[in-house]
């Protein structure tokens, strides 16, 4: 029979083996952490860095471009379309071929969707659909989703149909009017205070994962929406937002700007080594650019760091359409007959 002595060494000598295992097992990496901000900030840094998507594509995709490859008689070639429209409007005609979906589906959607078509992301105006195309195009940069690639319709289903069209109203109404056009600057500003970055803590290991969690988070407490549609409070209360000109600097000082805005260069800023440490984790954020939808994609991607950015819908189209003349990215109704890609009950 063990001696009360012997029998506590051993006991002791088992705690302190296990101890020393665990330790083992701490120093091989399994106890590591994963540093979720870096992996999101990492994916950013790709894309916008680029803004192409996986396969070397541009992140719109016209009409023009869309109908020629429905059309054509190679359909291996036929992209993969996601309508992110209300139901209704969906069952009342979409393009052939396309699936109906909503934002909050995506996260668990995107795990089907094939990585060897191009995806093409579908709504009325072009806005909503850039927050998808930039949601399926940062996941990308996964490696168990590197096969994704998404173009968002460039106006959406206003770009589609003939002069008649349901939707083509929405942005020739939008475009109406310069009622801002007087009220651009052309003095520079710069951005010189520099803040702390976001920090992600969703519990999750992989950068799918952590994407799924926090576009989830975002559609919860945001409603759904980054777009703002009052453009007259930005330019009479400018000073309550950062805003950011998301064009290239001679743009920002010919036609102007938003007086107070900042010109944040596409593909070379809002990186994490240049210029997102000047965005300021506790005022909303405005970012603009031609039409609302480059700025929707980078809105959406600010929204999942955690700061709070808001794209100005239809953007300088909606406010001072006739500034862009001579720069081009100006909305056109389609003047062409889609009718023939088109499905209507």
């Amino acid at each position: 029979m063990l001696s009360k002595k012997l029998f506590l060494v051993l006991i002791l000598t088992f705690t302190l083996s296990m101890f020393m295992l665990g330790c083992d097992d701490d120093d091989n990496g399994s106890g590591d952490t994963v540093d979720e901000t870096a992996l999101l900030l990492a994916a950013g840094d790709a894309y916008f860095g680029s803004y192409l998507t996986t396969a070397g594509e541009s992140p719109n995709i016209s009409i023009t471009e869309l109908y020629g490859l429905l059309t054509d008689t190679d359909t291996t070639n036929d992209p993969y379309l996601l309508d992110f429209r209300s139901e209704s409007d969906f069952n009342a005609g979409h393009i052939n071929g396309a699936v109906h979906m909503s934002l909050s589906e995506l996260p668990d959607a995107v795990d089907t969707l094939p990585t060897d078509k191009t995806i093409v992301t579908i709504c009325y105006m072009g806005q909503t659909a850039s927050h998808a195309a930039a949601f399926i195009n940062l996941i990308a940069q996964d490696p168990d989703y590197s096969g994704l690639h998404a173009r968002n319709l460039l106006f959406g289903m206003s770009a589609v149909g003939t002069p008649s069209g349901p939707y083509i109203q929405n942005w020739v109404n939008t475009i109406a009017t310069d009622e801002w056009v007087d009220q651009l600057e052309t003095t520079p500003h710069t951005a010189t205070q520099t803040y702390d970055l976001p920090t992600i803590n969703t519990g999750e290991n992989t950068l799918a994962e952590i994407l799924k969690a926090r576009w989830t988070e975002y559609l919860t407490s945001n409603g759904n929406w980054a777009n703002l549609t009052n453009t007259a409070d930005v330019f009479v209360n400018n000073s309550n937002y950062f805003i950011i000109n998301y064009w290239p600097q001679s743009e920002y000082e010919n036609p102007g700007h938003i007086p107070g805005a900042y010109c944040f260069p596409p593909k070379t800023s809002i990186q994490s080594d240049a210029d997102l440490n000047k965005l300021p984790l506790d005022q909303d954020i405005i970012v603009y650019c031609y039409t609302g939808q480059t700025s929707a994609q980078l809105a959406a991607y600010l929204r999942l760091l955690g700061y709070k950015a808001w794209s100005l819908a239809w953007g300088v189209n909606g406010f001072a359409y006739h500034a862009l003349d001579g720069i081009g990215h100006q909305y056109s109704p389609p003047v062409d007959d889609h009718s023939a890609i088109l499905w209507t009950p």
